[in-house]
């Protein structure tokens, strides 16, 4: 009974370590320890990680007042191609609308901004602003091209899609090609700005965690944070994504400092001079 009971131990710790060996690295995990510190001041950013798998939370996340409910933090299912040509709405001029498809937006740079009326800086306000930058694609058949009797070539249809596109605040560099049935491939960039209300309000320091308390009511958000010199990294508390934005798990700043010869945000110049830059990096009057 003993030796059936030790190899059936022996077994079961032989499939764990199995396991515990096939787990996926997680490409995102916490760069070192929540050290904490003082984060108040104005931050750029330098460095980021992004999970594929987070959605971009902002619009979808479960509020105080409509519970929109999102499951265990998977995105809903892509429309399918009939989808996106239904939403092809031509116009005498070409296209009136068409409802982009677009992946999860890689981060080009960030500027974050904590300021605290409290001697302790263990409250106040933050604001962040965001740019992103997404380059993706869509494929129309020809029937869809075709529909409501519109007749053209996809070398045609490219001309009324960048015309289309000039329209969309963001939306630039397209092409499209044909697709080798008589669609068209399109290829095009999506790149935004993001600021506002989702991403400003008040947070909370609690040891070597911020909760963010955004101003559209959303619910809190939470990062642990370390401060080390003049770079402030966080990372999203329980695998969370940073501030709800499409899957920020990691990200590293810097702090925008005067008089280090570089013009952040914020900034008009670097370094003053006393002649055309104050001791605030802002231009003087002339």
């Amino acid at each position: 009974m003993n030796e059936r009971w030790l190899a059936a131990s022996v077994a079961l710790g032989a499939v764990l370590l199995a396991g515990a060996a096939c787990r996926p690295a997680d490409a995102c995990a916490a760069p070192g320890n929540a050290c904490g510190g003082d984060p108040v001041g104005n931050w750029t950013l330098v460095d980021s990680c992004q999970d594929p798998t987070l959605p971009d939370m902002a619009t979808a996340k479960r509020t105080l007042r409509n519970q929109p409910v999102v499951t265990a933090v998977q995105p809903p299912p892509e429309p399918a191609s009939s989808d996106w040509c239904a939403d092809l709405v031509y116009g005498p001029n070409g296209i009136d609308f068409l409802n982009l498809p677009r992946n999860s937006p890689k981060l080009l740079g960030a500027y974050l901004s904590y300021q605290s009326p409290d001697p302790s800086h263990a409250s106040g306000s933050y604001s962040a602003f965001v740019t992103t930058r997404d380059t993706t694609s869509i494929d129309l058949s020809r029937s869809c091209i075709e529909r409501f009797g519109y007749s053209a070539t996809c070398d045609q249809f490219a001309v009324a899609f960048a015309t289309f596109g000039t329209t969309l605040g963001g939306v630039k560099e397209t092409s499209c090609k044909d697709d080798g049935n008589g669609g068209c491939l399109c290829r095009y960039t999506v790149e935004a700005d993001a600021a506002g209300a989702n991403l400003s309000g008040q947070f909370a320091v609690d040891g070597s965690t911020i909760t963010h308390f955004a101003s559209d009511m959303l619910l809190p958000s939470q990062v642990d944070f370390c401060v080390q010199g003049t770079r402030l990294t966080l990372w999203g508390h329980d695998r969370t994504s940073i501030m709800d934005l499409a899957g920020a798990r990691t990200m590293s700043f810097d702090k925008v400092v005067c008089g280090d010869g570089r013009v952040d945000r914020g900034e008009e110049c670097d370094p003053p001079d006393g002649v055309t830059c104050n001791d605030a990096c802002q231009l003087i009057a002339s």
